[in-house]
């Protein structure tokens, strides 16, 4: 009788720990992505990666010094009942935005900090997709690389039939530091000005307004649609600037440069005459 009391306390300790095993990342889990070379990954979720499961990394490809950029985690493919993810970059610093409330900021490893959910994410028309910020390193001049993996699940808590797979590594070029310059705090509405002087060598100046707080982006496009600068991309509050633009490092030609805020974009068209 003795043995029965003491088989049923150990067979459910058994049980509990199994299904905690299965179910002990649906809180998320961090340092599994590649960024100190690993190459196990979301191994709870399989032993090697999945094709069938995409995860693309999107997101400006250079960032200036200091600044902060949106990013997203797209995740498509799998059995996508839910889905999850790791976040990591090699110098700068991965935070949540407040348009994902499902992303967490843990400690991976000493004084390095990643992003992972706070449980699994419904897809929306059959895409999971986690939005998070960028804050870039003060090193003009260098790169920097986003990683991520993300997994595709089916949600039945067992780990039998679940995917995952590497996003294909993000790199980022940190670029110097323009001075932006506040003219005021009371703008009459959103506007993008005519640069001046137009067309310029190799400096020009640039006005822009929003009368919204938020994100603000002023991308240079070349013409082939190539982003090839990113002097404006992060929280700024409403107002009135004027930037100093940079030309130095481009080839004398056409380019467009484009301003979005507060659901508001134009864009307009400038010369560099070297």
């Amino acid at each position: 009788m003795k043995r029965l009391f003491l088989f049923i306390p150990i067979t459910l300790f058994i049980t509990v720990l199994i299904f905690e095993t299965l179910n002990a990342f649906d809180d998320g889990i961090v340092n599994l992505t590649r960024r100190r070379g690993n190459n196990e990954g979301c191994t709870c979720h399989g032993l090697t990666v999945s094709a069938p499961v995409k995860a693309t990394i999107t997101g400006p490809s250079s960032v200036r010094a200091g600044d902060t950029a949106e990013f997203r985690l797209k995740i498509t493919g799998g059995p996508l009942v839910r889905g999850g993810c790791d976040i990591s970059a090699a110098n700068g610093l991965v935070i949540t935005s407040p348009l994902d409330t499902m992303l967490q900021r843990m400690l991976a490893s000493a004084n390095v900090y990643e992003l992972t959910h706070k449980w699994p994410k419904l897809p929306a028309s059959d895409t999971v997709t986690f939005i998070y910020r960028y804050i870039a390193p003060n090193t003009p001049g260098s790169f920097d690389t986003l990683y991520a993996n993300a997994n595709s699940v089916n949600y039945d808590s067992l780990d039998t039939g679940d995917m995952w797979n590497y996003a294909a590594d993000k790199v980022i070029s940190i670029t110097s530091s323009i001075g932006i310059i506040n003219i005021s705090e009371t703008p009459s509405g959103f506007s993008l000005s005519q640069n001046y002087p137009n067309p310029f060598n190799p400096v020009t100046k640039i006005r822009f307004s929003t009368k919204e707080n938020g994100n603000a982006r002023l991308a240079v496009y070349d013409l082939t649609g190539k982003e090839v600068s990113v002097p404006v991309n992060g929280y700024i509050r409403a107002g009135s600037y004027e930037l100093s633009f940079d030309g130095r490092g481009l080839s004398s030609g056409i380019y467009f440069y484009r301003f979005t805020a507060g659901g508001h974009s134009e864009t307009k068209k400038m010369i560099l005459a070297k």
